[in-house]
């Protein structure tokens, strides 16, 4: 039996307010260093705002997210740099409950860094999702995901705003454009 089990939104936020996220990730020390980080720095407040704001207008907002990202490894940004191999530490696995926003201003696709979603009824959900900049993905607890390795090409790291938020989403956003992903389990 399939089910609903991601959501995808391509330009999550407006354009202008993505180019400022954007240039501010471009101009820091992190996006070029060629080294891996998870920031907790006004940065990553501003956009986890912004993400949570964008949550409440389209109806995905649940109270407690606040009171989860306090404890500090349930969101960050995350800047990930050419050669990195999320997948060959933790390979396919659960959160329970979360999302990846990029905030990169570029990324080829050549580049990969995708995220794999194992057990999608579409293949090009399984082979996985490009890190387009401004994109939005939350996957509910069940979802069995994965990181391909970022290329050795890479200009610049990966960058993404993440949220382990212990949450599970049953309706539909509204007032966007999005695309429900199901899964076989």
């Amino acid at each position: 039996m399939s089910h609903r089990s991601a959501v995808l939104i391509d330009d999550f936020l407006p354009q202008d307010t993505f180019t400022l996220i954007s240039s501010k990730v471009e101009n820091s020390s992190q996006y070029r260093n060629g080294k891996w980080s998870d920031e907790r720095d006004e940065l990553w407040e501003e956009v986890t705002s912004l993400v949570f704001a964008k949550l409440q207008e389209i109806g995905l907002y649940q109270n407690h997210f606040p009171e989860i990202i306090e404890a500090h490894n349930h969101s960050y940004n995350q800047f990930r740099p050419a050669n990195y191999g999320h997948g060959n530490f933790n390979g396919p696995h659960i959160d329970n409950g979360s999302y990846v926003y990029y905030i990169h201003p570029h990324w080829d696709e050549n580049w990969d860094g995708k995220i794999k979603l194992i057990e999608a009824e579409e293949e090009q959900y399984r082979t996985g999702i490009f890190a387009k900049p401004n994109r939005f993905i939350w996957m509910n607890p069940d979802v069995i995901h994965d990181i391909s390795t970022t290329s050795p090409n890479a200009e610049h790291s990966r960058v993404t705003n993440l949220g382990f938020l212990n949450a599970c989403f049953d309706n539909n956003p509204v007032g966007v454009e999005y695309i429900n992903i199901f899964t076989t389990s």
